[in-house]
């Protein structure tokens, strides 16, 4: 027995499977089309209620703030800026180069960056004049600190009879 199939007398695509396909799909790119009309009519209107809001308001179109608004706005940024400045100073930078001029024998009891004058002020006790002396000879033989002044000095007496010599020294500094 003899099978014979003549392949151009079938249908072999469904149809009403394709239409419906069809049909489905030009439905959803309908409901899309009309969901993307409804946005840009509603776009279309706020941007004509926006255009009469700011037309009734001249000033506030051309982006004038008042001056007592502008300088609070300064005075707050002014104020940023100083904290993030104070937070980025790099102290571990300067106590290298402290620890780098300070002779042995010499203590800081306080030390005060100015940024904005770019200045130090130390404060601190010497276990004698020799040893302050030493220290005024390296910050001023130093390429970091300059113009180093002697503001006072007095003698003092620590525990167990010890003399000492009590300084503030101020000088510009190099940041960088």
């Amino acid at each position: 027995m003899q099978l014979k199939l003549n392949l151009a007398t079938r249908t072999y695509i469904d149809a009403g499977r394709l239409n419906a396909a069809i049909v489905a799909a030009v439905a959803i790119l309908g409901v899309v089309l009309f969901f993307q009309v409804r946005e840009v009519s509603i776009n279309a209107g706020e941007m004509q209620r926006l255009t009469r809001e700011t037309a009734s308001t001249p000033g506030k179109a051309k982006g004038e703030i008042p001056a007592k608004d502008y300088q609070a706005l300064l005075a707050r940024i002014h104020f940023a800026n100083d904290i993030i400045a104070r937070k980025t100073f790099n102290w571990l930078a300067l106590f290298d180069k402290l620890e780098g001029v300070a002779p042995d024998g010499v203590a800081f009891s306080s030390i005060n960056p100015d940024l904005k004058g770019k200045t130090l002020k130390l404060a601190g006790v010497a276990r004698n004049f020799r040893n302050l002396r030493q220290l005024m000879e390296n910050l001023e033989g130093s390429n970091y600190f300059t113009d180093v002044y002697l503001e006072s000095q007095s003698e003092m007496s620590l525990a167990g009879n010890k003399k000492a010599t009590g300084f503030t020294i101020s000088c510009k500094v190099n940041y960088q």
